[in-house]
């Protein structure tokens, strides 16, 4: 097993000579025969081993485990780093996800503190042979049955499964031969839970029926990785082609999008989805997938979809969007606007009001005849019920904005102007008023006028 495990290791280069490794160690056969294997490497394909350990607090035996392998790394110089998950923090139903992700966090923290690119864990061949099947009966993603990945980015470097290609026996029995104690997790017996069940009364069966239905297994997984990275590089391409990516967000074109083959298109949006989420450790989930394709395939012009860790998927009329929220920026306050002064509109413009006859020139300008009981004008966002005159009735400022094709995000930072008694005069930068003014003594003509202060 050692030879095959050497040309392994030589084959795929997972690491070079000497680089520093972290290596999960939970006591069981798997974990330390794996720990064994990588410390017999030949020094040309040697790491320089980290050992980490999680005491879950879930068994009374966890102590004696921890005191073993803290004795074991001492007698053979391995650096130990171990973590207790707090008994407090254990939740009352989904202790095993609960468990892996305090898990995989400690060993994302670990790698960071010692700049550490690479985690190995034991997942091994039965491991492989469960995930599949556990996928298969639970439904979903093609995706989802390609089990495990022998290697997959983790933090800010990678994450090897180095004994996908034993199995749980053959591990077992190394550890036999070469005298290596371990323990055994008396939980990994309880039928209750579905991983279980198959581990101990499913695929003995499968076994009996065909001894290699764990190497066939391991080979459709293998290969259904294959097809599915193959597939994820045609829906880079796509995507390139019909959007562009921005940082942290992407935009793309919804007729480009809605041209692609209908089979292509589950593909590409997977892709998009999972080239921002799952660098992030997050979940794609098939149902949220779906609601993105019925958005960007129908024929409403502005929705979302939202994912996890706040992502969203966003179609705006003829654009659609992957960003993720941000904190929400405080709209700046309504204020009071007099004749011949400048008020900020924001960062980048401003807006005045002057008679008409010596007013300024500006970006954009309303001239209005005002009565002095109209000032000071106000200058404010959208409020519900909002209302501009218009020559044959009235329109709602929200059906201004969606006929203006202004997005919903940005709705709340439209400026409105209107007159001390409420009237509204304009919907700033997209339509006006149109008053009827007959020619009053008192009534000045006044020019409201918008302008950029910087270039």
């Amino acid at each position: 097993m050692q030879t095959t495990f050497n040309q392994i290791v030589a084959q795929q280069r997972w690491w070079q000579p000497g680089a520093n490794v972290l290596v999960a160690v939970s006591t069981g056969a798997d974990s330390m025969a794996l720990l064994a294997l990588l410390q017999q490497l030949p020094m040309a394909l040697r790491p320089t081993i980290m050992v980490a350990h999680v005491n879950h607090q879930l068994r009374a035996a966890s102590v004696t485990e921890a005191a073993y392998l803290q004795d074991y790394c001492q007698r053979h110089q391995l650096p130990l780093i171990s973590r207790s998950w707090p008994v407090a923090g254990h939740p009352q139903s989904g202790v095993e996800a609960a468990a892996r992700a305090f898990r995989y966090a400690f060993f994302k923290q670990v790698m960071a503190q010692h700049q550490i690119g690479t985690l190995l864990t034991a997942h091994h061949g039965d491991d492989q042979f469960e995930t599949v099947l556990m996928r298969l009966l639970r439904g979903g993603d093609l995706h989802e049955l390609a089990g495990i990945y022998q290697q997959r980015p983790f933090a800010n470097g990678q994450l090897v499964r180095p004994l996908l290609a034993f199995s749980k026996a053959e591990l077992r029995t190394y550890c036999q031969q070469h005298q290596q104690p371990f323990f055994d997790d008396v939980t990994n017996t309880d039928v209750t839970l579905t991983r279980n069940r198959l581990r101990q009364q499913v695929i003995p069966r499968l076994k009996q029926e065909n001894p290699a239905a764990r190497q066939h297994v391991q080979q459709y997984a293998t290969q259904l990785q294959a097809l599915l990275a193959v597939g994820a590089d045609y829906a880079q391409q796509q995507l390139v082609q019909i959007g562009a990516f921005h940082d942290a967000t992407y935009q793309g074109d919804i007729k480009l999008w809605q041209a692609l083959p209908r089979y292509a298109q589950a593909l590409v949006l997977r892709q998009l989805c999972a080239h921002f989420l799952l660098p992030q450790g997050l979940e794609l989930k098939t149902a949220q997938i779906q609601a993105g394709l019925a958005l960007l395939q129908g024929s409403k012009a502005v929705g979302t979809v939202t994912l996890a860790g706040g992502w969203r998927l966003q179609r705006q009329y003829q654009t659609f969007k992957l960003l993720q929220a941000t904190a929400k920026v405080p709209v700046q306050p309504a204020f009071t606007l007099v004749p011949h002064q400048w008020q900020p509109l924001g960062p980048t413009c401003e807006i005045g009001l002057f008679p008409a006859t010596s007013a300024p020139a500006g970006a954009d300008s309303y001239d209005v005849l005002l009565a002095p009981q109209a000032l000071p004008l106000i200058i404010r966002h959208r409020q519900p019920g909002d209302r501009l005159a218009l020559k044959h009735g009235q329109q709602k400022v929200k059906k201004i904005l969606i006929d203006q094709k202004v997005p919903a995000t940005q709705r709340a930072a439209v400026w409105l102007a209107t007159t001390a008694q409420h009237q509204l005069l304009w919907v700033i930068g997209y339509k006006k008023a149109q008053l009827f003014n007959p020619a009053q003594p008192d009534k000045i003509l006044y020019r409201l006028v918008v302008r950029t202060t910087v270039s």
